[in-house]
């Protein structure tokens, strides 16, 4: 069980409202925020994990689906920055039941949004882009709120801890 924390532009674009908090993240990655990010290709959603700051990329279309899309990145990212499958498959099985909620961490936030720069200013000087590629690009970002550690290397460390 997790949230998906959304900024009020996101969830005036998924049209929905944000739940009452429904308790505590049971995977390990913790919540989730989330951000609309606008290129001139196409609009995308970036999410980044509240404990890793872990970022994942999904187009903006479709918000009935956006949910299963944000499953089907993240397994993707952690497949691709070396989660071992049964790790990987715990964090999905405690990702199936999800909420949407509003931002609660302005320390969160402020990381969502340098990483939201850093993919216009990424997209902006490329012609092609793979978005599991980007985020994992995004993820060897070093980030202060994280003892400049990178994402990748925090949420290996995250998943590879026994659930509390």
């Amino acid at each position: 069980m997790l949230t998906i924390r959304c900024t009020r532009k996101l969830l005036k674009r998924l049209g929905t409202e944000a739940l009452p908090e429904s308790g505590h993240p049971t995977n390990r990655l913790g919540d989730w925020y989330a951000n609309l990010v606008c290129t001139r290709r196409s609009p995308l959603i970036i999410c980044i994990s509240e404990r890793s700051l872990l970022p994942v990329l999904v187009e903006a279309r479709g918000s009935r689906s956006f949910i299963a899309r944000f499953q089907e990145a993240v397994r993707s990212v952690l497949r691709h920055i070396g989660a071992a499958s049964e790790l990987l498959d715990s964090e999905a099985r405690e990702m199936g039941q999800i909420t949407i909620g509003a931002t609660a961490s302005r320390r969160v936030l402020g990381s969502l949004n340098d990483l939201a720069s850093l993919t216009r200013f990424t997209m902006a000087e490329r012609t092609t882009i793979d978005l599991t590629a980007l985020a994992i690009e995004l993820a060897n970002t070093a980030c202060s709120p994280i003892n400049y550690e990178t994402p990748r290397s925090v949420s290996l460390a995250l998943l590879s801890r026994s659930y509390s």
